[in-house]
């Protein structure tokens, strides 16, 4: 009777625990869907980053200023989402970009873009515009601003 008491207990303690919450949410194949939806009519507490039009998008001020650590943070995400398109020089000379037609937008001082204000370039980062992608679902705001001030520095 007690080994099979102490059978039943060691079994139950191996058994994987079930969160109830919406957070802890595991899909049952890599690249699905999770299985437990939202409820019907539910609202998000956090809200949703809206599209802003350019008009809107020229008058926001780049909150991240130009520090040493802020540009190095830039870097490193120009490096891997924009070098494949744009290059290392920002020239659009990068491995994918060589491809396009038209070839990926000169990113340089004196260049049209350059002219553009940080929140103009934001918006490009976040919506996408001709043919570059919108990076709004793999950058949040703030790393999207670091970019902003890294694409400052390309001479």
């Amino acid at each position: 009777m007690l080994a099979a008491l102490v059978l039943a207990a060691g079994s139950l303690t191996a058994c994987e625990r079930i969160d109830r919450n919406m957070w802890d949410n595991p899909a049952y194949k890599p690249q699905e869907e999770p299985v437990r939806l939202p409820p019907k009519d539910s609202v998000p507490t956090k809200g949703k980053e809206r599209n802003l039009s350019m008009a809107e998008a020229v008058k926001l001020k780049n909150p991240v200023d130009p520090s040493e650590g802020n540009l190095s943070k830039g870097k490193d995400l120009y490096g891997i989402f924009c070098v494949p398109c744009h290059g290392v020089s920002g020239k659009g000379d990068g491995p994918v970009g060589k491809k396009y037609v038209p070839t990926p937008a000169d990113l340089h001082a004196g260049s049209p873009v350059s002219a553009l204000p940080d929140g103009a370039l934001f918006a490009i980062l976040s919506n996408g515009a001709g043919g570059m992608p919108a990076f709004r679902a793999d950058l949040t705001p703030d790393e999207r601003w670091h970019v902003v001030v890294y694409l400052r520095t390309l001479k």
